[in-house]
């Protein structure tokens, strides 16, 4: 599996008939709010599968340009609307606990930063909080350089939930992850250019603060797992990750702790979707009272690029679950 960027084209409501049991995807799969449940040539490898599948997503695709463009975009701006509303109670429950044991894991934040210490590059991305009536969602900038007098030089935001521009002397909240650790910083507008092309000039960072993001640091998710266990083969709910492992949620066991098995899920990392596949081993399973059984599964040797997709998508659930 390959990383791709994510569609922008409108979406596509399957149904369990146009997807062929044992049979590689023609096209990945999503939920309606456009997050990654399974790739183009992966496979649902059973009827248990892909009735799990539907009654836990509402599974889509990306429309075909002029065969389905149309109608999808009605119904895209339909399921948007009640994705907006439908927040997965595990995620709701579990925001709370994650905001706090970020909190505890911030000892270090009261020390003395400076720009060196963002070690920010051309091209790394920013995460910026809008300020107050301009819209609650963050959005995202890359770097472009800073000056000698550590004025910093950032893209114009783009998408969707980005403002037409930004305006001089707003105070903008940011946040950057260094690859190890969170680093929160505010900055004022100075000033926006639009040539040779749109940029914007922030005042040297302030109020720089430090949080170590923890290697066992978790967070909710809601993610397909393709698990192969010796000749089995199993989709199963990731309900959340750190980068040393993951917990799986399947109507039975999959097998007794100590075994091992091939996993595979997507994560999104900003508008990229990040394919990681690793080995794991069961530590531990407990039956919920609904009979389902959580499975506590251990990665320990992770490739270094899956790592590093699982420590971004660690850091971007916390910025979005206000963690951060």
């Amino acid at each position: 599996m390959s990383s791709a960027p994510s569609s922008s084209l409108p979406l596509v409501a399957l149904t369990p008939a146009d997807i062929t049991l044992g049979e590689p995807l023609p096209w990945a799969i999503v939920d309606r709010n456009g997050e990654p449940l399974l790739a183009e040539g992966d496979l649902v490898p059973t009827q248990a599968g892909l009735d799990w599948l539907f009654t836990s997503f509402a599974p889509h695709r990306a429309a075909t340009l002029g065969a389905d463009t149309a109608e999808a975009d009605g119904e895209n701006a339909s399921a948007n609307t009640e994705a907006s509303t439908d927040t997965p109670p595990v995620q709701a429950a579990a925001s709370a606990s994650v905001a706090a044991s970020v909190s505890a894991a911030a000892d270090a934040s009261t020390a003395q930063y400076g720009l060196t210490d963002l070690n920010l590059r051309a091209g790394d991305w920013l995460q910026i909080q809008l300020p107050p009536g301009a819209g609650s969602q963050r959005i995202r900038t890359r770097v472009i350089g800073h000056a000698p007098n550590q004025m910093l030089f950032i893209t114009a935001p783009t998408g969707r939930s980005a403002p037409p521009t930004l305006q001089p002397s707003e105070r903008l909240e940011l946040w950057t992850f260094s690859g190890e650790d969170i680093y929160h910083f505010v900055c004022t507008v100075e000033r926006v250019e639009r040539l040779p092309f749109e940029y914007v000039v922030l005042s040297a960072p302030a109020q720089i603060r430090r949080k170590v993001l923890r290697r066992s640091q978790r967070v909710p998710a809601r993610l397909v797992a393709s698990i192969t266990l010796g000749d089995a083969q199993h989709l199963a709910l990731l309900q959340d990750v750190s980068a040393e492992g993951v917990s799986l949620l399947t109507d039975a066991p999959l097998g007794a702790p100590g075994d091992t098995m091939q996993l595979a899920f997507r994560v999104r990392v900003g508008d990229i979707d990040m394919p990681v596949e690793a080995t794991g081993t069961i530590r531990g399973i407990q039956q919920n009272d609904d009979g389902a059984h959580l499975h506590g599964i251990e990665l320990p040797s992770l490739e270094p690029a899956h790592y590093v997709a699982l420590k971004c998508y660690v850091y971007e659930r916390l910025l979005a679950l206000g963690g951060a």
